[in-house]
């Protein structure tokens, strides 16, 4: 490419290299705040779940920040401002319902499984048992979406599809043990609300 559509091009993959940057900045900020989250259920005795796909999980959510500038490099994916404006606005929001649901939370928000010490009905919980894996779903669409990275996007949605089959399996294992979460939570859908 030359000329005007070469800068456009250019500008457009910065923006996008500024918009993982964020991300990543933001996954990175989260992972520190469970360290000292699950340093805290420790002191309750509560101790991570062993899991095997936690491994598996931890690469997945950082696959995007290599294969995404990858396939924009290597199938020269063009660059169209307004799916990145889509995208970016979605992620923005997807951003918002994340902290919503982690400030919900509070001290029983983890990377790992560990049990809560409450069960929690409100903020996002009035609706759905799993709203921050909503919000992941949603995230792994939205980010290779941003310059059109259709390959990342169906391996990423695939591979997290896999990933929290098992994940939530051995979490809801853990959860419906809680007095009271199979009565609070068991109706409700795990990442839309239902109608009825």
């Amino acid at each position: 490419m030359h000329g005007d559509s070469m800068n456009h091009g250019d500008v457009g993959f910065l923006a996008f290299l500024l918009l993982l940057t964020l991300m990543g900045a933001a996954r990175v900020a989260e992972l520190l705040v469970a360290r000292r989250l699950t340093r805290r259920a420790g002191q309750r005795g509560a101790t991570p779940k062993r899991e095997p796909i936690f491994v598996l999980m931890v690469v997945l959510h950082t696959l995007p920040f290599v294969l995404c500038p990858l396939e924009v490099v290597v199938f020269d994916r063009p660059f169209s401002w307004p799916l990145f404006a889509l995208s970016s606005t979605a992620l923005l929001l997807l951003a918002l319902a994340r902290v919503w649901t982690l400030r919900t939370l509070g001290e029983m928000w983890n990377v790992r499984i560990v049990e809560p010490a409450a069960v929690v009905v409100r903020g996002p919980y009035r609706f759905i048992r799993h709203p921050n894996y909503a919000v992941v779903i949603a995230e792994l669409v939205f980010l290779p979406l941003a310059h059109g990275c259709w390959w990342t996007l169906a391996l990423l949605t695939g591979l997290n599809a896999v990933v929290l089959f098992f994940r939530i399996r051995a979490e809801e294992q853990v959860l419906f043990t809680i007095p009271g979460y199979a009565d609070l939570m068991g109706p409700k859908k795990r990442f839309i609300p239902g109608l009825f």
